[in-house]
């Protein structure tokens, strides 16, 4: 019952109204300039990302991200003896978990092709993990939220906006890995001094929800499942072929 595939939450985030101003050069040019002509620069300052170059912008958050917010559902009724109260049986909740875009580094025995399936440091005891086992669906959310100050404004002359900044919401189910090796550091899957057990997991992604910024210049919905597992970090076998180094998120660096 412990790792039976999960439909998903419903996705978090309301969808934000157009807006009649234009968007600036770097919010709505994504992709790598190196690969555009200052002439394409232009013509497309005003252009709204594809889908793909959306997917591609997704999967390059995965890549950089550490951590993510799990959201699973309490169970209903809570379980005897539980210090749960029993007031939120059936409700939702969100932590935050370690997480990693590694499935290239594990060996190939268990390797998906790095397909877009992240890797989470799942704690037996927390209530994220807890929740799953007793048979709760579960969303991972990504945002950029935090590169708020590097990023420039959508809109020349207003403020920064959080909301202007992308996210995805990861629908799917556990799929627990085997041990890989032993470390001493703490937390990690067979550290000797680890206070509480723990093991690595996989998240088999079924659906992703994407919110790119703000509907006038972002897209927002449901990506293509096809297009999110085909994508590779230098080219994919979905799109036009480019892989998630060539595009950069907003208040990105280029390299």
């Amino acid at each position: 019952m412990f790792f039976k595939p999960f439909t998903g939450l419903l996705a978090l985030g309301a969808l934000i109204s157009a807006s009649v101003l234009p968007p600036t050069n770097e919010q709505a040019i994504l992709s790598n300039p190196s690969s555009h002509s200052h002439h394409e620069h232009q013509e497309n300052a005003f252009t709204r990302p594809t889908w793909f170059e959306s997917a591609l912008l997704a999967r390059r958050m995965l890549a950089l991200s550490s951590s993510g917010v799990i959201s699973t559902v309490f169970p209903d009724p809570i379980p005897p003896n539980s210090r749960t109260p029993a007031s939120v049986a059936g409700l939702p909740i969100g932590l935050r978990e370690y997480i990693a875009d590694c499935d290239r580094a594990l060996p190939d025995k268990l390797s998906f092709g790095d397909n877009g399936d992240p890797t989470i440091l799942a704690l037996r005891i927390a209530t994220t993990f807890r929740n799953i086992g007793a048979g709760s669906n579960v969303t991972l959310e990504l945002d950029w939220w935090e590169h708020l100050e590097e990023a420039v404004p959508v809109y020349p002359g207003l403020p920064r906006s959080p909301a202007a900044l992308p996210r995805v919401t990861l629908f799917g189910y556990l799929d627990p890995l085997p041990s890989l090796s032993h470390h001493d550091a703490v937390w990690l899957p067979g550290a000797s001094r680890s206070p509480h057990a723990s093991f690595w997991a996989r998240l088999i992604v079924t659906q992703a929800y994407w919110i790119g910024g703000f509907g006038d210049v972002q897209q927002i919905g449901w990506m293509d499942v096809t297009e999110w597992k085909g994508i590779r970090q230098w080219s994919s076998s979905v799109g036009d072929g480019r892989g998630w180094e060539d595009v950069r998120l907003p208040g990105e660096k280029q390299r």
